[in-house]
């Protein structure tokens, strides 16, 4: 009577640790069975040499499809979900953090730059504000700003973003400066006189001004200019 010795059958006698499996003529050994006795080692022995094992798993025969091959010897196979795991935890250690973030340039600014022949291209997105200090310590925190462009590439004028959160501050003008106006709206006070500026809009300060800032009850965005 023919037996049929199936990857199934070869995956249970390596659970019951063994090492090598019993083959005659009487056996039909499957593709599947003969790769698993090959990949994990088996020794192939002769049935009719020696005694038949007192348990037997040749006449087994799955119902089902087969699963895949047996893991090597000395640890677990890895997948797909095993290793989103254990990436899922590393982040959620802080073990991650900076592995995917844009390498800082020579000079460490904060923000990302290109520069070629004296050109600057500034990415937006790479922007890290810092904070004004201001006359009231309370409003600390409130008005942020960033240099772009300055003395790092030998430029005449200064330029870079600023921000106003809900905050009303004093400003000596020093230069001549330029806001434009990207979000909420900002309000400058020259001599006494408010003058209110829109998204879109643009402001020309003349040096030696000295004058009040608010943004009202908006966060404002501006881009300067100084020169």
């Amino acid at each position: 009577m023919k037996t049929l010795l199936t990857e199934k059958s070869i995956r249970d006698l390596i659970a019951q640790g063994a090492t090598s499996v019993c083959i005659d003529e009487n056996t039909i050994v499957t593709p599947a069975a003969k790769d698993a006795i090959k990949y994990n080692g088996l020794e192939v022995t002769d049935c009719t040499a020696a005694p038949a094992p007192v348990t037997t798993y040749s006449a087994y025969i799955p119902t089902q499809p087969a699963a895949p091959a047996a893991a090597p010897a000395g640890g677990e196979a890895l997948s797909t979900e095993m290793i989103y795991n254990a990436l899922k935890k590393m982040t959620e250690q802080g073990l991650l953090n900076g592995c995917f973030e844009a390498p800082a340039s020579a000079e460490a600014a904060p923000y990302t730059a290109e520069n070629a022949n004296g050109f600057k291209l500034v990415r937006g997105g790479g922007i890290k504000m810092e904070v004004l200090e201001l006359e009231n310590p309370a409003d600390n925190g409130k008005v942020q700003y960033q240099e772009l462009i300055g003395a790092d590439v030998d430029s005449a004028m200064n330029a870079g973003f600023m921000t106003v959160d809900q905050c009303t501050f004093n400003w000596d003008v020093e230069p001549q400066e330029i806001y434009y106006v990207v979000e909420g709206n900002m309000t400058v006070t020259v001599d006494g006189v408010p003058h209110t500026a829109y998204p879109g809009d643009c402001l020309f300060i003349q040096k030696g001004s000295k004058v009040v800032f608010s943004s009202g009850n908006t966060k404002a965005k501006v881009f300067y200019c100084t020169y």
